[in-house]
């Protein structure tokens, strides 16, 4: 079916051209979150799992954001082995720190979206900034619109606090589809850097997506969160909206 869509909205060249400047407006608002042995044991083996993160400010709390599953995976697995914690390495990833006993605010099965009170540390985030949700303008978006987000697919051994770095790939999509919880993307029709243009990523670095913050990118190239990245299913990768995060760091029910 998605051959039949003209897939070349007017201005996507020059999206595509400007990736760069793209993935510098986003790469604050984002990260990688992953589950890992305390830090004393300096092994690149010491990461079982990872997704990401986005950091949201609703007027009244700082939030962190990631998939439910990504939650509920790593409950699982510490449920398995005590000594795992939950890390973060935000912007401009130099440092890593543990979430220690952090336990959601809400958390939702259907969205998949669950979400943290990051505040008590704020001191540990570097040069993050949190993105300002005003719910008097949420943005929409259309089908075919281009969005964009960053993924952290797999590491490489490097000289940080755990012995590892993230690898980052930003990726250019469209909007397939749009519904009144969630944006659909053609995974076959994501774009990145490339040497040639408008390749498609190779689904080896699709990875560390679940949780990405994701922004419409607008004809001007401003970017707007839209949502994050929830599950991928038959080459479709959905984006669950971010109007269903309330002020308190409640999820509203679909």
């Amino acid at each position: 079916m998605t051959d039949e869509i003209d897939f070349h909205p007017p201005f996507a060249p020059k999206v595509f051209d400007l990736q760069f400047m793209t993935e510098l407006e986003m790469r604050p608002y984002c990260g990688p979150i992953f589950f890992a042995r305390p830090l004393e044991a300096q092994s690149i083996l010491n990461v079982t799992n990872q997704g990401s993160y986005g950091l949201v400010y609703t007027g009244k709390r700082r939030l962190l954001v990631t998939c439910r599953h990504v939650w509920t995976d790593f409950d699982k697995a510490r449920s398995i082995d005590p000594e795992l914690q939950l890390f973060l390495c935000p912007y401009p990833g130099t440092s890593i720190f543990s979430l220690g006993a952090i336990r959601p605010i809400d958390e939702d099965k259907e969205l998949d979206l669950a979400t943290f009170d990051i505040e008590p540390f704020l001191d540990q985030l570097g040069e993050s900034t949190f993105w300002h949700l005003y719910y008097s303008s949420l943005p929409r978006v259309k089908k075919l619109e281009p969005v964009a987000f960053i993924g952290f697919p797999g590491r490489i051994e490097a000289s940080t606090s755990l012995g590892i770095k993230f690898n980052r790939v930003p990726f250019v999509t469209f909007a397939y589809d749009v519904t009144e919880r969630q944006i659909m993307s053609d995974m076959s029709r994501m774009f990145t850097y490339s040497k040639e243009p408008r390749d498609t990523v190779p689904a080896r670095d699709r990875g560390g997506i679940s949780g990405a913050p994701c922004f419409v990118v607008r004809p001007n190239l401003g970017i707007e969160l839209v949502g994050f990245a929830t599950q991928e299913a038959l080459e479709l990768l959905r984006f669950s909206l971010a109007s269903f995060i309330n002020p308190d760091g409640t999820i509203k029910r679909p």
